[in-house]
């Protein structure tokens, strides 16, 4: 399954804003995986991707670490497997009961002509 989307506009978020680009969607993915573990013989990296903290005056901030998930998929095998010029979109976190679900897509980025 390919899709073709040509022409992204340069404020596009997820891309580099310096033009217009064609992506092209490989094929989906989906990682489910502990939102919290640790990794290490003696256990010495323990990490949190989506936690909240509570504030002094009881508001909730809700974080998600991206630079953490990151590196838990890399250390665990988890992140995909690509070929020359792929990249992996992430683009839906979802957590229930401590299992994290990490959907998006496998996709091409080239320039737009």
């Amino acid at each position: 399954m390919s899709d073709l989307i040509k022409g992204v506009p340069y404020n596009n978020p997820s891309l580099l804003p310096i033009g217009s680009y064609d992506i092209d969607i490989q094929h989906p993915i989906e990682i489910t995986m502990d939102n919290t573990g640790s990794y290490g013989d003696k256990k010495l990296g323990r990490w949190s991707i989506i936690h909240t903290i509570t504030l002094d005056d009881g508001k909730e901030i809700t974080m998600v670490d991206l630079v953490t998930l990151k590196k838990v998929l890399d250390k665990s095998g988890l992140y995909p497997k690509m070929k020359k010029n792929e990249v992996a979109a992430l683009c839906q976190l979802s957590l229930v009961d401590n299992e994290l679900t990490i959907r998006g897509d496998i996709v091409k980025v080239k320039k737009s002509k």
